[in-house]
């Protein structure tokens, strides 16, 4: 038991060193247009952002219409990248193009990324005939507390293990 407590006090103080809770608004690209009457235009978007510790981190990914109505915006694709390591992030919800209707969303799920620059690249064709549609993306980091209360979880089912084990 003493073991499991202390494996749960480090990896605490471990996931609690670099985290803090908030939202980094990583990219914000409105205003895609398609200049070539309907058939589609190509866009490629990147935007840096820098991490000063290891930390664990989410995103999400939304197409934003102009006006608030739904964005002539298809996503093909979301990464983060710094040197060689890539995270590739997942459609979570597409677009019915059939109706034109609806907004795109991607996620990453929560990794640890290692501190420095991180590039995110965002790929796709807008279909808007009016300025404004595009793209909003950010990184999560979550609250070191809910880190802490997962870490508590998991020691809890460490120790009914045990303790099942000792019957």
């Amino acid at each position: 038991m003493k073991k499991l407590l202390s494996a749960l006090a480090l990896f605490t103080s471990l996931a609690m060193g670099g985290a803090q809770a908030g939202v980094l608004p990583v990219l914000t690209a409105t205003g895609l247009q398609d200049a070539t009457g309907g058939w589609g235009t190509s866009f490629t978007k990147t935007a840096d952002f820098t991490l000063d510790a290891n930390t664990w981190v989410g995103g999400s990914l939304f197409t934003v219409g102009a006006l608030g109505g739904s964005p002539f915006v298809d996503v093909q694709s979301v990464l983060l990248k710094q040197g060689n390591v890539q995270i590739n992030w997942t459609e979570t919800l597409g677009i019915d193009w059939s109706q034109f209707d609806g907004v795109e969303q991607w996620a990453m799920p929560t990794v640890n990324l290692s501190a420095g620059q991180w590039t995110l690249v965002v790929t796709g064709v807008t279909y808007a005939d009016k300025l404004g549609d595009g793209v909003q993306a950010s990184v999560e980091l979550p609250e070191p507390q809910s880190l802490a209360l997962a870490a508590l979880a998991l020691a809890g089912v460490g120790a009914t293990r045990l303790r099942r084990r000792a019957d």
